[in-house]
């Protein structure tokens, strides 16, 4: 706003203007109302202009920034902007009348020019307060908690503030959730599955950012056990299955969490996990088997003899996973359970290490964890990626 926008819009002149064109039915109530509501603005706005009288410095921008949310709370009343600029006004007009009063000559214009720069700090500071208002207003609800998630998942300063622009609450502390479709989800699907998760929450309304790959969820951790019901209502309403994975953060502390988030998500995604919600003790072994370290091709060697023999991986990769049970896992592989046995022993004999040993086994499942990862990250394949069922 320049200053004579500025000028254009002061009391004097409004009624000028009020004189050309018809009164508009006001929205927002009858006068007394409208003089209640602006009464805040006009007083924070009186405070400034005192404070810059007093120091001869403009509004800084912090100070500024209280006189937008002062009037994005007005906006969200339906109080006019002619009614907010005028309270601003008012409040600039006794700052002006009281810094001339006893002075004179050159004084009394360097105050006025002060105060209307002032004027239209302050007068633009309410402007785009209400700009930013209309905006929101003729957005989607869907966008704006989108906006929200992005500030704080990215640990932005303004999410605070863009979550009471739009009427947000934010919790102290969420469980952060990473999502990953296994498979398009459409954008009606989408839709209604955003819809069903704010709708049916018990707590406070988790925050959503979803796209047909995946996306962020975050669930406020005053809705206790909520987080795993959360991954499998959002399963049931887009009809995919998904590979989820979950931290504790709080607003400010929460893009280190989203990152460690994802890295659990590609990682269980990598060793073909099932489809379902992670916690970092559910890939703590895995987690830490990807970190960098000499260990790493250490271990991948301990398992290179069984690379010509792929039934003997196969059987050993049964075995864990049916936690070294030999008759569950003879089941699985359609085998007698004397056959397990043998194999395992030859297990042992070319690798040197008792899969029958908890110590052993779990070597042997170190170096499994390894390899997978190794061949997912396209660091060689020593390998099969795949074997045939066994006989």
């Amino acid at each position: 706003m320049r200053v004579e926008t500025s000028i254009a819009h002061s009391p004097n002149t409004a009624q000028v203007l009020d004189r050309r064109r018809p009164e508009r039915q006001r929205p927002s109530g009858d006068r007394t109302s409208v003089l209640g509501a602006t009464t805040a603005l006009e007083s924070l706005c009186g405070k400034l202009v005192g404070a810059s009288c007093r120091a001869e410095r403009l509004p800084a921008r912090e100070e500024l920034d209280e006189v937008r949310r002062a009037a994005q709370k007005l906006a969200r009343q339906a109080v006019s902007l002619r009614d907010a600029q005028r309270a601003v006004h008012e409040a600039v007009s006794a700052g002006l009348k009281g810094s001339v009063d006893g002075a004179r000559g050159s004084n009394v214009v360097d105050s006025a020019v002060f105060m209307m720069r002032v004027l239209e700090l302050l007068g633009n500071a309410v402007s785009s307060a209400y700009i930013d208002q209309c905006q929101l207003d003729s957005g989607s609800a869907g966008r704006r908690v989108t906006q929200l998630v992005e500030l704080l998942t990215a640990d932005d300063a303004d999410a605070r503030m863009v979550g009471e622009r739009h009427g947000i609450d934010i919790a102290a502390a969420y469980d952060v959730v990473v999502v990953q479709f296994v498979g398009e989800v459409d954008s009606n699907a989408l839709a209604a599955a955003e819809t069903a998760l704010t709708a049916h929450s018990a707590g406070s309304r988790p925050l959503t950012a979803l796209n047909k790959h995946g996306g962020t969820v975050l669930v406020p951790c005053d809705a206790a056990g909520e987080v795993d019901d959360i991954v499998v209502r959002l399963s049931a309403k887009t009809g995919v299955d998904i590979v989820a994975a979950t931290a504790k953060a709080a607003p400010g502390a929460m893009a280190d969490a989203v990152a460690h988030c994802r890295e659990l998500v590609e990682l269980a995604r990598s060793l073909g996990k099932e489809p379902r919600l992670y916690r970092t003790c559910d890939l703590a072994l895995e987690y830490q088997l990807s970190r960098p370290g000499p260990g790493r091709s250490r271990l991948r060697s301990v398992i290179a003899p069984l690379a010509t023999f792929p039934e003997l991986l196969h059987t050993l990769r049964t075995f864990i996973a049916n936690e070294a049970n030999r008759r569950v896992s003879a089941k699985t592989l359609f085998v007698h359970p004397n056959t397990v046995d043998y194999r395992l022993k030859r297990v042992e004999h070319l690798t040197g290490v008792d899969p029958l040993s908890s110590a052993g086994l779990m070597s042997l499942h170190a170096a499994l964890v390894v390899d997978c990862l190794a061949r997912a990250n396209g660091a060689g394949s020593a390998l099969p990626a795949s074997v045939a069922e066994a006989s």
